[in-house]
C-alpha cells in the first residue's frame, strides 16, 4: 500500500499533471475542448507559479499553528519528537552527511526548545523510497543535535516510519515503552497541520511546536509574476501537504489505516 500511496502522489504533484493535460491536448487536438484545455492549462501553470497565489495557497497552512516560543508556559511534558524530512548521506561528490533545509531548521528549533527546557529529543523518520536501500537517514539527523551540543543520552531514534502517519504509530509504541504522555511535536510550520491531524488522534498529547516558517512580509513585485524555480518549488510542497492532509483524514475516518 505504501509503495501505491507514493505512485499515486506522484500522480498528482507537480510537474506530472502539466504533462498529462499537454498529453492529452496533443492526442485530442482536433476537438475544439482539446484548445480550451491548451488554455486552461497554461493559465493553470502561470497563475499556480505566480507570487501572490502562491502565497495565498501557503499561507493558512503556517497560520494554523503559532510558534512556541517560551515552552515553559504549556506545563509539564516529556519529549520533544521531531519528524524528520530530507537527510543527504555522503556518497557521490558528496564528501559529508548533511540534512535538507527543512530538516536543519526543524532540528535547529528541537535544539532551541531544548536549550529552554531540556527533554529527550526523539528523530521520528527513517527511509523513504522504496527503490533505494537505507542510507541511515536517521543517524544523519541525530548527529546533527550531537554536534550541536545535545547529550547523546537525550537523543533517541526512531527509524522505521517512512511517512508522517507511520510515525505517529511508532511514537505511540515508544512514548508507551518509556511512561511518556505530553510532548513537543517539531516540524515544518507548512507540515503541521496534517502532522497534528494524526498524531492527535493516535498519539495524545502533542503539543504543536513549529519551526521552519518561510511566509515572512508580503512584497510584491512585477518578477512575482514570472513562473521561476523557486515558486516551482515552493508549489509542489504546497500541493503535496494538501494532499497529505486528504489522505490522511480519508485513512483516520473511513480505512482500516
Amino acid at each position: 500500500m505504501f509503495v501505491l500511496k507514493q505512485f499515486v502522489k506522484a500522480l498528482l504533484l507537480p510537474p506530472v499533471p502539466w504533462l498529462i493535460l499537454l498529453v492529452a491536448v496533443v492526442v485530442f487536438w482536433r476537438r475544439a475542448w482539446a484548445r480550451k484545455l491548451l488554455f486552461l492549462t497554461v493559465l493553470l501553470i502561470v497563475g499556480l507559479h505566480s507570487g501572490p497565489i502562491n502565497y495565498a495557497l501557503r499561507y493558512p497552512l503556517e497560520l494554523r499553528y503559532t510558534p512556541l516560543i517560551d515552552p515553559n508556559e504549556i506545563g509539564a511534558y516529556d519529549a520533544i519528537v521531531v519528524l524528520t524530512a530530507g537527510s543527504i548521506p555522503a556518497e557521490g561528490l558528496i564528501p559529508f552527511p548533511s540534512v535538507d533545509g527543512h530538516m536543519f531548521r526543524r532540528l535547529d528549533e528541537a535544539r532551541r526548545l531544548y536549550k529552554v527546557k531540556p527533554k529527550p529529543i526523539i528523530i521520528s523518520g527513517g527511509h523513504v523510497n522504496p527503490f533505494t536501500p537505507s542510507k541511515d537517514e536517521n543517524r544523519i539527523a541525530r548527529e546533527f543535535l550531537i554536534g550541536w551540543g545535545v547529550p547523546q543520552n537525550d537523543v533517541i531514534g526512531e527509524g522505521n516510519s517512512r511517512d508522517t502517519f507511520e510515525s505517529a504509530v511508532e511514537i505511540k509504541k515508544l512514548l508507551a515503552r518509556k511512561g511518556w504522555k505530553r510532548y513537543l511535536l517539531v516540524t515544518s510550520a507548512m507540515h503541521m497541520p496534517r502532522s497534528m491531524l494524526v498524531f492527535s488522534q493516535l498519539v495524545p498529547e502533542p503539543i504543536p511546536a513549529p519551526g521552519d516558517f518561510t511566509i515572512g512580509k508580503f512584497d510584491l513585485t512585477p518578477f512575482d509574476f514570472f513562473p521561476n524555480e523557486g515558486a516551482a518549488e515552493r508549489l509542489f510542497e504546497t500541493i503535496h501537504e494538501y494532499v497529505g492532509w486528504v489522505n490522511y483524514y480519508w485513512r483516520l475516518h473511513f480505512s482500516a489505516r
